[in-house]
């Protein structure tokens, strides 16, 4: 059966309304939301489903996760940490240059 959900992407600007199977996982609906925000905003590597504050098991189906017609769920985009890196061939300022502001 087709279970129409109310599915928002942090980050994104638009709220989605994506169809999806009672028999889908939830990890195939996070690729649906995912694809669906892409023209607006880059895929990331990993994502977390959430209905309200209880994150859903990606191996769940939507079925067993009780998801109903027109239910919110929200995607958040799990984006690698990256360290700063240190400015490459920058020459020092001279005191007094005014080029240290």
């Amino acid at each position: 059966m087709l279970v129409p959900l109310h599915g928002f992407v942090r980050g994104d600007t638009v709220g989605l309304l994506v169809l999806v199977h009672d028999t889908d996982t939830i990890a195939e609906l996070a690729q649906m939301l995912v694809a669906a925000a892409a023209v607006r905003l880059a895929p990331a590597p990993r994502s977390r489903v959430y209905r309200g504050s209880v994150e859903l098991e990606p191996s769940d189906t939507v079925a067993h996760a009780g998801l109903t017609a027109l239910e919110r769920i929200d995607l958040v985009p799990e984006w690698p940490a990256c360290e700063p890196s240190a400015p490459q061939n920058v020459p020092p300022t001279a005191p007094g240059s005014g080029a240290e502001r």
